[in-house]
């Protein structure tokens, strides 16, 4: 039977169960609970309590839930095809917002809506909540906008932080971004918390139930907070306000000293789904109705009397209780066909798979924007000297410290050969990743200079250099001899798969001097010598150049990108630019893939034209796949028009 036939047989039911998921690939359950979109995930075995709904004839699936991880994006465990698609933050709740795919990060709340062909069409981050610290609740969490947010310290569901390590980095009067569900006495119980620019645009933002709604005064109250909504736009259009309905409030002015948030935009958060919608959504348990197995998860009821339970049994149920869910929307509701009740460390697995950047040292390094630690993991495929900016890795761990505490590494070499000449370009990540672009470093052995063939300490693959390879020096445009390649060398390598040998186009050696290291994040802890970046501490004084800003701009919760110099165990900043001020500029920053033309490739998935780029820290000529790049630009229907192109590794 057909793929999809068999699918639909199944009620198109697919896994929950955390996945430790490739580059791009289809995830796989780590249990055997049913749920929702992607359709490799089929189980072996069909419930008998499982319904079989009619699919929409169009098809499409729609997901919401909690972001555990990247290649493409893992949402609640379950890889979504994301090399399509097209990125928001929904801020201001009535208009549309752009993004790439570095604003989608771990730990982030998002919806996703995916077409027929199970590829995701627009990719949405959904903050809970958004605005200034007014109150610190010692050792739990803090307040704001009316709101109570917990820092969680379940090792089912963490908190994965940015601009701060640990909840005693925040402050009185921090600007945060709160990703989240509310337990049951409505509490945000925080999935990630990301500690903003102070000079942001003032902006305040609250999703939660409406009550004590008076049409006449044009008030409500959500979660606490009194609105008035007599100058909001409502979306969707037309909508009539209710008590109970879940709703975005948000607005450009700080709330009042009488604690009135005066809204701009007020959006009821109703699904837009047809009969037989695919639907994957994660959790915390409200509004249970016991008897007729029925619940809310934010604004999607649950019909949960077919279900079939895993890590529970249906007298687990309870308001406040982490759950995926997976099934087929019919008449108003979800219907389940599995609930996965979240419960221990297993479900917080974090699967991440793409391109080291913003490499310090195996305790200090990025994969799709993600700080990881991999200085308890064990590698395999290679070892901890072979990783470097631009190598490609998987990593599975899980969220510590509000880094991901990586437990294997695996280096990602691979085995699949070369496209023929007349083949089509690759047309997303996992497929340039399949046809072989690779970075790896290592030390040179078991050189042969008659066949130009060797290895690379640590990694278990061949490799060959030959004519047409280049030589040069690691973070420059120094070109260097081929007399330099020896045995017991050290290098960086970037070459393509042809059969079972990499081979090598270009060859780097390590300068004499040690180059400087470009990082980019939200820097914490700031004082007059010193902050903190990506969990380590940078050296820094009055005298830093900095750019985009001056140094009293220098301050915790700012985005920048910093130059580092190591002189022994310390880093110093060479300069600090200051990222993110001018609102019509996006950025993205990853390994460069798909490569046709400079006017034609993609960074992180997202699509770039370079044609009329700044080239910083290389030469146009230099762009190529696996080459790891910063660009700065605008976007225009869905392609990031580049003004400047800055080399990363």
């Amino acid at each position: 039977m057909d793929q999809r036939l068999k699918m639909l047989a199944l009620a198109l039911v697919v896994s929950v169960g955390l996945y430790a998921c490739g580059g791009g690939s289809s995830g796989s359950s780590s249990g055997t609970t049913p749920v929702a979109t992607n359709p490799t995930s089929l189980p072996t075995t069909v419930p008998t309590a499982v319904p079989t709904p009619t699919p929409a004839p169009s098809g499409g699936a729609y997901a919401q839930g909690t972001v555990t991880g990247f290649g493409s994006v893992i949402v609640d465990g379950v890889t979504l095809d994301d090399s399509s698609a097209s990125f928001k933050v929904e801020q201001d709740p009535s208009v549309s917002s752009t993004g790439t795919s570095n604003d989608i990060k771990l730990g982030m709340k998002v919806e996703s809506d995916q077409g027929s062909d199970d590829k995701i069409k627009t990719l949405t981050a959904l903050p809970e909540v958004y605005g200034k610290i007014t109150e610190l609740v010692v050792g739990t969490g803090f307040k704001l906008a009316g709101q109570t947010v917990r820092v969680s310290t379940d090792a089912a569901a963490p908190t994965v932080f940015e601009g701060a390590s640990v909840l005693a980095d925040l402050l009185v009067g921090d600007i945060v971004e709160v990703h989240g569900s509310r337990d049951a006495t409505g509490v945000i119980v925080a999935t990630r918390i990301e500690r903003k620019d102070p000079a942001s645009t003032v902006m305040v933002r609250v999703v939660g139930v409406v009550s004590a709604l008076d049409n006449t005064a044009k008030t409500l109250v959500v979660s606490g907070l009194t609105v008035n909504f007599s100058g909001a736009k409502l979306r969707p259009d037309g909508v009539v306000l209710e008590n109970g309905q879940l709703v975005a409030a948000w607005s450009d002015q700080a709330i009042s000293a009488a604690s009135v948030m005066t809204a701009k935009a007020l959006k009821v958060k109703k699904p837009q789904a047809g009969d037989g919608l695919k639907m994957q959504i994660g959790g915390l348990i409200a509004g249970l109705d016991a008897k007729a197995l029925s619940f809310k998860l934010g604004e999607v009821v649950v019909d949960a009397s077919k279900a079939k339970f895993e890590s529970g049994v249906v007298v687990d149920l309870a308001n406040g209780k982490a759950v995926r869910v997976g099934g087929v929307w019919q008449t108003d509701k979800l219907v389940a066909a599995g609930v996965k009740f979240v419960k221990d460390s297993a479900d917080a697995k974090v699967s991440l798979s793409g391109v080291v950047t913003d490499y310090i040292s195996l305790a200090s390094f990025k994969v799709r924007g993600a700080l990881v630690d991999g200085s308890a993991a064990t590698f395999d495929g290679g070892a901890a000297s072979n990783l470097a900016n631009g190598v490609q890795v998987k990593i599975e761990g899980s969220v510590s410290n509000g880094k991901v505490q990586a437990k294997t590494v695996k280096i990602d070499t691979p085995v699949a050969t070369t496209p023929p000449p007349n083949a089509s370009a690759p047309t997303n990540a996992s497929q340039t990743a399949s046809a072989g672009v690779r970075t790896i470093t290592g030390e040179v052995k078991d050189y042969d200079s008659k066949t130009g063939k060797f290895t690379l300490s640590g990694v278990k693959l061949n490799l060959q250099i030959n004519d047409k390879t280049e030589y040069g020096t690691i973070g420059s445009d120094v070109v260097t001899s081929k007399s330099d390649f020896i045995n017991g060398a050290k290098v960086l390598v970037r070459g393509e798969m042809q059969a079972d040998v990499l081979v090598v186009k270009e060859v780097r050696f390590p300068p004499k001097v040690e180059p400087p290291v470009k990082l980019g994040g939200v820097i914490s802890s700031v004082t007059a010598s010193q902050f903190k970046l990506n969990g380590v501490t940078i050296l820094w004084s009055a005298t830093t150049p900095v750019d985009g800003g001056k140094t009293a701009d220098v301050v915790n919760g700012v985005n920048v990108n910093v130059t580092v110099l190591k002189n022994g165990d310390k880093l110093q900043a060479q300069q600090i630019e200051i990222k993110g001020r001018v609102a019509t500029t996006l950025e993205v920053k990853g390994a460069v893939s798909d490569f046709v033309l400079l006017s034609n490739f993609k960074v992180a998935g997202q699509k770039v034209d370079a044609s009329k780029a700044e080239i910083k820290e290389g030469k146009s000529g230099s762009l190529a796949n696996g080459r790891v790049v910063n660009v700065k630009g605008v976007l225009t229907n869905g392609v990031l028009m580049a003004s400047q192109v800055s080399f990363a590794d």
